[in-house]
């Protein structure tokens, strides 16, 4: 222990001397941590090391109320050390031994030994060199940042320089799911490669002088990985190969603070990072201005220093980067059958190294079609459908001969309709003519099958409906009979009436409806040769022979008063007209009747009565003409 002198000052002096002391001797004194022993546990008793190559330390272990003595060599001396004690664990002791620096030597072999003073023997005895006990402290300056590329660190430290021996650092790095320590390494910096983008990495250093003691680990150094530019969304591209125009998204992290930065090569050397001004925080992107031979590297930090994060886009080189404006001006036109587009190249001094890509969608679909030209012409046909209503975009890309780049954003899109060509008439007109013609066959086909059917079959009227209209009419309050017109269809044919002499052989026209009576054998008696009847027979079917005597005629209508004429049948007499009657028939009535709904009694009746009076019709000749052909 060293003594501190003491004059007589003023108090103020005399205790800030006494302060001083206090201190000096507190460094003097021994005092090992918990970490110094298990970092030395490996080495030999009695432990030795130095700090600084000036001071020399020697301690063991021993339990609690036993005393030693230490001694050490140095040729051709043994010096005894003052052993000092440290209580370290409850019942556990340390014996520390601090040599004076006037005793430490480089180089030089020092001969140790402990002995028990209660035995006296000795019970720890060794060899040692100071330059090979060295212990140093903890690396400091430890600095973390990133190398300018994704998933990368520099570590660096400060080196030291004041031993004479090469130094060996470890590193040992860890994030939030992976852990791991670098071998030793000799240089003051070094990289930390394949880190997990986005997480905090923690590191932390000791070091080794020669064959020495490893040092303590230094305090945690923390910093965030840097990311990729497409974590957020940063791109940078180039309309015209002189402004640049470097985008991001804002809404991904919280933090608002953004802050771009980049540099620019010069002749092969990177400038110093430069801070893109802004006018407003709020819109995301920067705008820089170059030339087409510029190269730039660019970074994008979001938050604060150091515990930011760093996003790094790519070397961005001015002709590697073109995103054209979309092409504009994009116009149809059908020709012979096909659509087919023109547009104008969006950036004239590199047209001849564009290529295009086109894409269509139909009317009604949802998916889309493209294809991509393998030229720069500014111009193609499609092969669509007729009649159907396209909307069509279109996009340019450099082709990489040149220039490479992007795809730009697709044009505004464009609604086209190639219209139908004349065929479609032949198309159309077929199916519609055979239409008319299958019509046609099939209503030809059922009117003559109606009527083929109607042959066949001839419909049977309905003779509930016929009895019901007649008795309708019958019943009628004012039903007034006719009985000169005979109820006849209405497609019967008229007749000419022709009155010839009596020398001619006259005979009579009469419509099938005109009711004429004759005389039993009164046409046998006119006729005065049989055997030329037959000739004029064919004649007389249409003529008749009018009586000049008389024409027995009925009074009234047998059917209509056919309960009157059965009740009188034995009273009635046949009223005779004179011979003036045969041109005007004033009071002769036609019997024009149908008697098919009488009883049959009442027609054999009327069958007798009829007899006296016939009709001048053709049957009677008929009739006549067959009795004289028997005859």
């Amino acid at each position: 222990m060293y003594g501190c002198p003491v004059y007589m000052m003023d108090s103020a002096l005399t205790w800030w001397i006494l302060l001083s002391c206090l201190i000096k001797q507190g460094h003097l004194e021994p005092h090992l941590s918990k970490q110094d022993f298990s970092l030395l546990a490996m080495d030999k008793d009695p432990k030795c090391f130095t700090r600084d190559l000036e001071a020399f330390t020697c301690f063991w272990e021993a339990p609690a109320g036993k005393s030693y003595y230490f001694f050490y060599e140095i040729s051709p001396e043994e010096k005894r050390c003052d052993v000092k004690q440290q209580t370290y664990e409850e019942n556990k002791v340390l014996h520390i031994c601090t040599f004076p620096s006037s005793d430490v030597f480089m180089y030089v072999k020092m001969h140790l030994r402990v002995i028990d003073r209660d035995t006296n023997t000795t019970i720890y005895n060794r060899t040692v060199s100071v330059e090979d006990q060295l212990f140093l402290y903890p690396p400091t300056n430890i600095s973390l940042r990133p190398t300018g590329d994704v998933r990368q660190m520099l570590v660096e430290w400060k080196e030291i320089k004041q031993f004479p021996m090469n130094m060996q650092y470890e590193i040992h790095y860890r994030s939030k799911n992976t852990s791991s320590t670098v071998k030793p390494v000799s240089k003051r910096s070094h990289k930390l490669v394949s880190l997990v983008a986005g997480e905090n990495c923690t590191v932390q250093m000791r070091v080794k002088p020669g064959r020495a003691f490893w040092s303590d680990w230094s305090s945690p150094v923390t910093a965030m990985v840097p990311q990729t530019a497409g974590d957020i969304k940063l791109r940078c591209h180039t309309p015209d190969l002189h402004q640049v125009l470097c985008q991001w998204r804002g809404d991904i992290y919280d933090d608002c603070r953004y802050s771009f930065h980049y540099r620019q090569i010069n002749r092969s050397l990177w400038d110093s990072w430069k801070l893109c001004s802004r006018d407003n925080d709020t819109v995301h992107q920067c705008v820089l201005y170059g030339q087409e031979s510029s190269i730039y590297q660019f970074y994008l930090h979001v938050g604060l220093h150091p515990f930011g994060r760093r996003f790094y886009a790519e070397t961005f080189s001015m002709n590697s980067s073109i995103q054209t404006r979309p092409p504009e001006g994009l116009k149809s036109q059908p020709e012979e059958g096909r659509l087919c587009l023109i547009w104008d190249p969006p950036f004239l001094k590199i047209s001849q190294y564009l290529k295009y890509q086109i894409r269509y969608q139909r009317e009604g679909e949802s998916e889309w079609k493209d294809f991509t030209t393998s030229s720069s012409k500014t111009s193609t046909c499609l092969d669509v459908h007729r009649g159907s209503q396209y909307t069509i975009q279109i996009r340019a890309q450099p082709n990489g001969s040149v220039y490479s780049g992007d795809w730009s954003d697709w044009s505004k899109p464009l609604s086209a309709l190639l219209p139908l060509g004349k065929e479609w008439i032949f198309i159309v007109c077929i199916p519609v003519a055979l239409l008319i013609i299958a019509s046609a066959m099939i209503s030809f086909f059922s009117r003559y099958f109606r009527k083929f059917k109607k042959s066949l079959w001839p419909s049977v009227p309905n003779l509930n409906k016929v009895l019901e209209s007649f008795l309708t009419d019958i019943s009628g309050s004012h039903w007034e009979p006719t009985f000169n017109i005979k109820q006849c269809d209405d497609d019967t044919a008229t007749s000419v009436l022709e009155i010839l002499p009596e020398k001619e052989t006259s005979v009579k026209f009469c419509k099938k409806s005109t009711c004429l009576s004759l005389h039993d054998r009164g046409f046998l008696a006119d006729v005065k040769h049989k055997e030329n009847f037959r000739e004029d027979l064919e004649m007389a079917q249409d003529y008749v022979i009018l009586n000049n005597d008389m024409i027995p005629c009925f009074t009234g209508n047998d059917y209509v008063y056919g309960d009157a004429a059965l009740s009188h049948l034995a009273n009635e007499k046949l009223n005779c007209c004179p011979s003036t009657c045969s041109t005007t028939f004033p009071e002769c009535s036609t019997n024009i009747l149908n008697h098919s709904y009488l009883l049959l009694a009442e027609q054999s009746d009327l069958e007798e009565h009829h007899s006296a009076c016939r009709q001048y019709t053709n049957m009677e000749i008929t009739a006549i003409a067959y009795e004289a052909s028997g005859e």
